[in-house]
């Protein structure tokens, strides 16, 4: 059964998950398939935006990449405001541009990022990732139109509250297998492990490998 991964920082199943870097591309590695390459505000100071812009912009078109982050906002670690606001625009351009989801990191900014949508109106997958928000930001998210991906902390009711067609399923740093993360999911949705997989596998297919 296939449980793909769209966000982890540690490679254990390669053909089924996306490995995420920030601050550029690791050295060559021959186990990875699939990447996303982003600047993750946490890494991002006044002084290195610059360079980590033409990092992102060197490194776009590596085949393994398939989509652009960690990006995002953070108001608890990070630079100022203005600095994450400008290079995550610039990075949602670039996913505009070359045609890539854009994968994202959000802690208490969930207004300013609907804002930035609402801006760009872009056409690629806008999705937070592990989400661990109640409800009601789920559903605000959702009716702006993001996707969600959700790992192993969760809030019951606002994972029940997101589409199938919404729902992405990640480990990120956890060290808890990601087959147990979609057998925990499936439980508190009331749905078969083997619906959940497919569902979550129909949603890659779309968002990161379209035609």
């Amino acid at each position: 059964m296939d449980f793909f991964n769209i966000h982890t920082h540690t490679l254990v199943y390669p053909e089924s998950e996306i490995l995420s870097c920030s601050s550029g591309l690791p050295p060559t590695d021959p186990r990875i398939v699939y990447t996303s390459i982003g600047i993750h505000p946490w890494y991002l100071t006044e002084e290195n935006a610059e360079t980590q812009w033409h990092t992102l912009q060197e490194q776009i078109s590596d085949p393994s990449v398939i989509a652009i982050g960690e990006g995002g906002l953070d108001k608890l670690k990070g630079p100022s405001m203005d600095i994450q606001m400008k290079l995550l625009k610039q990075q949602a351009l670039l996913s505009e541009e070359k045609r890539l989801p854009l994968i994202l990191h959000c802690v208490k900014a969930f207004n300013e990022l609907i804002l930035l949508k609402k801006e760009i109106k872009p056409s690629q997958a806008w999705i937070i990732h592990g989400f661990r928000g109640k409800e009601a930001l789920a559903i605000d998210c959702l009716r702006h139109g993001f996707h969600l991906s959700f790992g192993e902390h969760f809030q019951e009711d606002a994972l029940q509250a997101v589409p199938q067609e919404k729902l992405f399923i990640e480990t990120d740093e956890s060290g808890t297998s990601i087959e147990a993360i979609y057998q925990s999911i499936a439980k508190v949705r009331g749905i078969s492990l083997e619906e959940l997989t497919e569902s979550v596998k129909k949603n890659v297919k779309e968002v990161f490998f379209k035609a």
